[in-house]
């Protein structure tokens, strides 16, 4: 109990020194009102595609989406702010576990993401006049907090590479936007060609849709826990390729002197 009020307290701290220094109105227009815009853009497309149908489970899984902003952007954040305060030679000689310090820090950004997803889905749920049971909000909660976890994970290998490259926004977005249109969020997976169905297999967040979209159409979920167990075990190793790329990047800095931005 003591080691998990220990974890928490180091997340609530980094969470805090990181990103106390923002306002509410920069937080309300890039946290709230830029991921609700783009609910609402793909949202409004989806329903004139498909003339409406099935439009609940495509704006469900749309608000899945926008937890990008924390998991892609949030975890780069963090090295970069550690880099830009000059904290980060802190960090890395610390005797701390650094798989479990980084961890710690990306339950701040992975609990952000399921805020946001939530206010997208009520965004949606008012703007669209759709209808969710509390228990199948309940159960989209469930597999939003695995897929976000496994999001996260996948920000912490990208994060590394604030290390040695300066080019971090660029790679954030790239990222971003492969993940926005290989989860099969707007569309189905079925359509693409098999490379592009293979990658989007071995990206997060694509089980999360799947079965974000068969959950609120009342489709059959036979699967559920499989691909719940799959999207969990390919978090945990994006976290571990995460751990090791940070290794290997810390080496690098330290040998080009390039730990601190100043």
């Amino acid at each position: 109990m003591a080691a998990l009020i220990r974890f928490m307290r180091h997340a609530r701290l980094s969470y805090k020194a990181m990103f106390s220094m923002l306002q509410l109105k920069v937080y309300v227009l890039v946290m709230v009102l830029s991921p609700l815009s783009q609910l609402l853009f793909f949202s409004m497309l989806v329903r004139y595609i498909y003339q409406g149908e099935g439009l609940s489970g495509y704006i469900a899984a749309n608000a899945l989406l926008l937890c990008v902003m924390n998991s892609v952007f949030g975890m780069m954040t963090v090295i970069m702010s550690d880099r830009g305060m000059g904290t980060l030679p802190l960090v890395i000689v610390t005797p701390a576990n650094k798989g479990l310090l980084f961890l710690a820090r990306s339950v701040p950004h992975i609990m952000n993401g399921i805020v946001t997803a939530c206010l997208g889905l009520l965004f949606g749920v008012l703007v669209f006049q759709i209808t969710l049971s509390f228990s199948t909000f309940l159960l989209l909660v469930c597999i939003w907090l695995v897929s976000i976890f496994a999001a996260c994970g996948l920000g912490l290998i990208l994060a590394s590479c604030s290390l040695w490259t300066p080019s971090m926004h660029l790679l954030a977005n790239l990222l971003a936007s492969t993940l926005l249109l290989l989860s099969g969020a707007n569309y189905s997976l079925q359509v693409m060609p098999d490379w592009l169905r293979f990658i989007a297999q071995a990206l997060p967040l694509t089980r999360g849709v799947e079965l974000t979209k068969a959950i609120v159409g009342g489709r059959d979920v036979s699967q559920f826990a499989i691909l719940l167990t799959e999207e969990f075990l390919l978090g945990c190793v994006f976290f571990l390729i995460g751990i090791v790329a940070m290794r290997y990047a810390e080496m690098i800095a330290r040998r080009k002197g390039t730990m601190e931005l100043s």
